[in-house]
């Protein structure tokens, strides 16, 4: 063995940067795998980790405080199988009036709590302080607008609230948090239990709990961890196809790599195997020296690859962690991490084994004549057909060398093939993702407005619609309100949203099947809807709400995971059902109108203090990282397959050493030289291009699809057909940029031998 490490290191040494390539090939490939699996194990424990940091409460339980006391409610803290227990606190419902967008659909629900912590749902600060005294709130809500610190909170016929700061909760079931002492000045009707149980590792065992913890004391209802333990879950699984698909585009061009680098170096070092086995080398002993020349610097990039996966899924795991509220990005899975790269080491070594088998067969004597011996080779009457028709001499011969070396080929091949594929399909999923992100009515807002609350100089809804036609610069005007509606049959209330206006092009492209509604008796609902009860355009439902039935008929379907979403036109629903619901105004903008000057155009012109108004800025802040994601996982595989054209052309010009003097002898230029080299891989280039963006295309469809039937939630058309000219052409010329820039560094080393040291031999 230790002959065997010798002339590995020796080899190693030797062979720099086909070492090189192999390290950064497969640290890129196993960081891939290791991101994706940390994202698997993160789907699968994040949340876990996260809420019982938190202490968060596995039942939220709400009661009327006329029917049940308190004193009562604090004593289910002590009932069996009841671990901890925070409360009760008293709720009461903050009446709305019109205003901007923000939390609350009836109202805003308040907690009376004087400490963030406790046994159970220990708050986390995000802005601001916590509450010290009467007339301050802190919101759960993301600030922006008119929530932000130093806002006021101005509920009809109740004191005024100054918010002064921002909290998350893993738990459901409340909006903000006042002292204890100031939730007795808004009349509070409600008292509220937070319980964690020894059982509780489903909805059925929730329930279970929590019936016998409070012992059959009326409930008005309770919120369970299970709802959004699975929301998040699912927003982690809608991941795993895309990286899987990259995961195993970059295996696959390790693979092909590793391969021609190992059977190129068993070619091109005939004379040098023949020599170790004319020094008493075994045929194992020669097949373990090709092995160990790969596993070194395989190992030194898997140990890279390990750790810039770990942290690159640690960090989106945090990403989308934070939209769920969840104070920790735990949840790494380390065990998993290393046996990802134990499973690239070994796909490595296998990939090496088959060639480094060759060597180890190989004759002494045919190994060291075939090292000292000039063969014709194959490939050859290519380059003389070539050679005869009007291509620049450079050019033919150069299209000619990959001929010579079928095999060699097809694996340079096949690695600018799945690069290009890469590189498509995610400049593919880098679209989908902006427009999934842009598809609701806020990606298509430039300015939001209302009627402010308690509005002066007589300013209502009606005036405000007529200043807002009157702007100049207005496009559209849409206006929104949420309802709650029942369906006989179903047995949770369903989120109606009402439009009126033109609505139409607030709307969006997010139609899985149908149309948008164009106006009463019409309803659009999401298409986790439809599926969960076997829905079909054309079907009528009947909905139940403020008292009265309302007959629709279905004429599409959009895409969300929410089975309980619906779309109609205001008019279909009778006015009671959305008269106390905020309804603000979304404006769209004419191409060149800039929404702040419109905000203050439109401020000016109205009574002070009669309305409020704000430009819409859409939150890319997720798609962007998961398309700046996808494009960063296509370049580094496109990278990896320009890695291997180098070193395929790095064999090639070391194979090829007499045949260049040879040319360089009879004039040849050095610049002749390099345009034979990188034509011979340009061509592989093109090819490439063709096959690589097709296959890229159909690689992005089936996975979209899949991600959309995974959800339950479907794609939208607009959503999986994507791809044009321009988005195409970028990807397919990824091929060519690839084999030129892997190709033009060892076609300058070999243009820069010497002729006089390359037939020194003859």
């Amino acid at each position: 063995m230790s002959a065997v490490w010798a002339a590995s290191r020796a080899g190693v040494r030797r062979r720099r940067v086909q070492s090189a390539s192999i390290a950064v090939v497969v640290a890129l490939s196993t960081a891939t795998l290791v991101f994706g699996l940390g994202l698997l194990a993160a789907s699968r424990s994040l949340f876990d980790d996260a809420f019982a940091q938190a202490r968060g409460a596995h039942a939220t339980a709400s009661f009327d405080a006329a029917r049940v006391s308190a004193d009562r409610l604090a004593a289910t803290a002590r009932a069996p199988g009841v671990t901890a227990a925070a409360g009760p606190f008293r709720t009461a419902v903050l009446p709305r009036d019109k205003g901007p967008m923000g939390p609350g659909g009836d109202g805003l629900l308040v907690v009376g709590r004087d400490d963030p912590g406790g046994p159970v749902d220990r708050l986390t600060l995000t802005q601001g302080r916590w509450v010290r005294g009467p007339g301050e709130v802190v919101l759960r809500v993301k600030p922006g607008g008119p929530f932000r610190l130093g806002g006021k909170l101005t509920p009809p016929g109740l004191p005024e609230l100054t918010i002064v700061g921002f909290a998350d909760s893993v738990t459901d079931g409340f909006m903000g948090w006042v002292t204890t002492a100031q939730v007795a000045a808004f009349r509070p009707d409600g008292l509220q239990m937070l319980y964690r149980f020894d059982r509780a590792k489903g909805a059925s065992e929730v329930r279970q709990s929590l019936t016998a913890a409070t012992a059959g004391l009326p409930m008005r209802g309770y919120d369970s961890y299970v709802t959004a333990e699975r929301s998040f879950e699912k927003r982690f699984n809608q991941l795993i196809p895309f990286v899987t698909v990259f995961g195993v585009l970059a295996m696959a061009v390790s693979v092909f790599i590793v391969a021609n680098v190992v059977s190129g170096a068993v070619v091109s070092g005939f004379r040098h195997i023949g020599v170790m086995k004319a020094l008493g080398f075994t045929p194992a002993q020669v097949t373990a020296v090709y092995v160990v020349m790969v596993a070194v610097p395989a190992l030194l990039g898997c140990a890279v690859g390990l750790l810039a996966g770990h942290l690159l899924a640690l960090r989106i795991a945090a990403s989308v962690a934070a939209g769920f509220e969840l104070p920790s990005a735990g949840g790494a899975a380390p065990v998993l991490d290393l046996a990802g790269g134990a499973g690239v080491l070994a796909l490595v070594v296998l990939a090496a084994v088959l060639p480094a088998l060759r060597a180890g067969r190989l004759p002494a004597v045919q190994a060291i004549s075939a090292g000292t011996v000039s063969r014709r080779g194959r490939g050859r009457r290519l380059q003389r057909w070539l050679l005869r028709t009007r291509l620049p001499v450079p050019a033919g011969l150069g299209l000619g060398l990959p001929a010579a070396r079928p095999a060699r080929t097809a694996l340079t091949l096949a690695g600018l093939c799945l690069g290009v594929t890469a590189v498509t399909m995610g400049f593919g999923l880098q679209q989908t993702v902006m427009k999934i992100t842009t598809a609701d009515t806020e990606g298509h807002t430039s300015v939001v407005a209302g009627v402010a609350p308690r509005a002066s100089g007589g300013m209502t809804d009606d005036k405000l619609e007529a200043l807002l036609r009157a702007q100049p610069g207005t496009a559209h005007i849409m206006s929104f309100a949420p309802a709650n509606v029942r369906i006989p049959g179903v047995p949770s209330s369903l989120s109606a949203e009402a439009y009126s206006g033109d609505y139409r092009p607030f709307l969006g492209d997010s139609l899985v099947r149908g149309r948008w509604f164009s106006g009463p008796g019409e309803v659009v609902p999401s298409e986790a809807f439809m599926r969960l009860h076997d829905l079909d355009v054309g079907d009528t439902l009947t909905l139940q709400t403020a008292g009265e039935p309302v007959k629709v008929r279905i004429v599409g379907a959009f895409a969300h995971p929410d089975t309980d979403r619906l779309m109609l036109d205001t008019a279909s629903l009778p006015a009671a059902a959305t008269k106390d619901q905020p309804s603000p105004f979304s404006v769209i903008l004419t191409k060149g109108t800039d929404p702040s000057d419109y905000v203050r155009r439109l401020t000016a012109a109205a009574p002070p203090g009669g309305l409020f108004a704000e430009p819409v800025r859409p939150d890319l802040g997720e798609g962007a990282v998961f398309g700046g994601l996808f494009l960063l996982f296509s370049l580094i595989i496109c990278a990896a397959a320009g890695l291997g054209v180098l070193n395929s052309v790095l064999l090639s010009a070391r194979e090829r050493g007499r045949d260049l003097g040879v040319l360089k002898a009879v004039g040849t230029t050095p610049r002749q030289v390099v345009a034979m080299m990188v034509t011979s891989m340009a061509a592989l280039g093109i090819v490439g291009g063709a096959l690589g963006a097709p296959l890229g295309v159909l690689v992005h469809h089936g996975v979209v699809v899949l991600t959309g039937d995974m959800l339950g939630s479907g794609m939208a058309s607009s959503w999986i057909h994507v791809y044009s000219w321009t988005v195409l052409v970028p990807p397919a010329c990824a091929g060519l940029a690839a084999a030129v820039l892997g190709a033009w560094p060892p076609a300058l080393r070999a243009a820069a031998t010497r002729t006089a040291a390359v037939l020194r031999s003859e």
